[in-house]
């Protein structure tokens, strides 16, 4: 059998993305309570609008991973389950109560149940966690993926899943959208059609880089255009065209940071090690920084800071440098620790 090529330019855009959902967070704040039109305003907005390519990029990396890395191997259906539940699902859990206790400390949350429950099954504890719930319904379709991009033409297959997504954000409307595997099908599939044509379109996006470049920065400023209009002056706007705007921008987002990826890892070794580092570590940086930026925020506006500018900055601060030295921290000691596991157990075997 012939020896796969490396993908490592996935955990280069991890890494990435992992940053950029953390400065979502933290520029939504100023973006609703800057003054409508200032320069701070303007700059806030245009950091929280281009960073939005979180959730499509995790949902592409998802599919291109697991595609890869089953698309020659024997798939037992139970198995892979069970490693990306218990890999995916017990830290959910355990951060869902972390939340809960929290809230219930400052007031928000009351001990109730059933509200757990509803929380904990609808990802609701924190506005954050909803990504859990989508990408566990992918989890559970993946074999449906596996099976058709094996087995039928990727690209009739990427041109339907477009197609069922557009259908789906215009035609229904449900409860809970946000968190349903359909609003986000095509970059599931996306990124199963790229393992699949991996040399071709890595060429592509390198070729194409610069364009890629050109139609993100054009992309953003409509976009910030738009939420402008719509949230700060309250004008109406077409909702389903936001939301084609939406897959567009991610998509180009996607192949843009596939190029980033690539260059990064062909120039620069001491930014791709960074970034690696931060990929392994970047599902514990997302479950826990809103957490930590709720605390910074109330702790500076306890100590006198009223700036909102001066306290996103300070927040960036502490919520980087908190999250990511923790993350990275319990990740290296778990590493160590199942290391140290692995080898007195073969050792007990001899």
């Amino acid at each position: 059998m012939i020896k796969k090529e490396r993908i490592d330019e996935t955990n280069i855009i991890r890494g990435i993305a992992c940053l950029s959902v953390v400065l979502v967070h933290i520029t939504a704040g100023p973006v609703t309570t800057l003054e409508v039109g200032s320069i701070h305003s303007i700059i806030f907005t245009l950091l929280n609008r281009g960073s939005r390519f979180t959730t499509p990029t995790f949902i592409f990396l998802s599919g291109l991973t697991l595609f890869y890395s089953y698309e020659e191997r024997n798939f037992k259906y139970g198995k892979f389950l069970r490693r990306r539940f218990n890999a995916t699902l017990i830290p959910y859990g355990i951060w869902s109560i972390i939340y809960f206790l929290y809230f219930y400390s400052q007031g928000i949350y009351i001990l109730s149940l059933g509200m757990f429950v509803e929380n904990i099954l609808l990802a609701n504890m924190s506005y954050h966690l909803y990504f859990i719930l989508t990408i566990t319904q992918f989890y559970i379709l993946f074999g449906i993926f596996l099976y058709g991009y094996k087995r039928f033409n990727s690209h009739i297959l990427l041109s339907l899943s477009l197609m069922f997504n557009l259908l789906f954000l215009k035609y229904v409307s449900m409860p809970y959208s946000d968190r349903f595997f359909m609003t986000y099908i095509f970059f599931f599939s996306l990124g199963c059609y790229v393992a699949k044509n991996l040399s071709i379109i890595k060429k592509l996006v390198v070729k194409l880089r610069y364009l890629l470049l050109i139609c993100y920065i054009s992309v953003v400023i409509y976009d910030s255009y738009l939420f402008y209009q719509y949230y700060i002056l309250n004008k109406a706007v077409d909702v389903f065209g936001v939301l084609v705007i939406w897959i567009l921008f991610g998509t180009i987002s996607i192949f843009l940071l596939m190029s980033i990826g690539i260059g990064i890892l062909e120039r620069y070794t001491k930014i791709t090690n960074v970034l690696k580092t931060i990929s392994k570590s970047s599902y514990y940086v997302y479950l826990s920084h809103p957490l930590v930026l709720n605390i910074s925020d109330k702790w500076l506006l306890e100590s006198g800071v009223y700036s909102i500018t001066g306290r996103a900055i300070l927040n960036a601060i502490i919520v980087y440098s908190v999250t990511l030295g923790l993350s990275i921290g319990y990740t290296k000691l778990k590493t160590n620790i199942k290391g140290r596991t692995d080898m007195l157990n073969k050792k007990a075997s001899i």
